[in-house]
């Protein structure tokens, strides 16, 4: 799962507020040999996009502050088109589809395996670079 920057690694960026998910997650993302950046709510997450570039933003719906919803709005208001791949305890239906009206391009519930994650990421990457904004 390469890309065309200079370190040849996918960087991500995960906002998430639980310490459990943050290290599930980071170890899966090491695994796949991709760099991470953890945020832990949601002004630090617009706070990151603003300051860096990032090929996949995996982002928790529940935060404190602003909820994944109302980040990803922000985001894609200032015309940032980085997939977002929700990550959620929230399995509702309703909140799948909450979060594709949001902004969000994919949806993952928690729990989910090293594979799955891998294989949300690496079609969005793929969208990403033979689209780009």
């Amino acid at each position: 799962m390469k890309n065309a920057h200079t370190t040849g690694r996918l960087r991500i960026l995960l906002a998430e507020d639980e310490y459990l998910y943050q290290r599930i997650i980071e170890k899966y993302i090491h695994d796949f040999d991709m760099q991470l950046t953890i945020v832990d709510d949601g002004q630090k997450c617009l706070d990151q996009v603003e300051r860096q570039k990032y090929d996949i933003i995996l982002m928790d719906i529940i935060m404190p502050g602003f909820n994944g919803m109302e980040v990803t709005r922000a985001i894609r208001k200032k015309g940032i088109h980085t997939p977002i791949i929700a990550v959620t305890s929230n399995i509702w239906k309703e909140d799948e589809l909450n979060s594709l009206e949001s902004g969000m391009n994919d949806f993952l519930a928690k729990p989910f395996n090293a594979k799955k994650l891998a294989r949300k990421i690496r079609y969005w990457s793929r969208q990403s670079s033979s689209h780009p904004s």
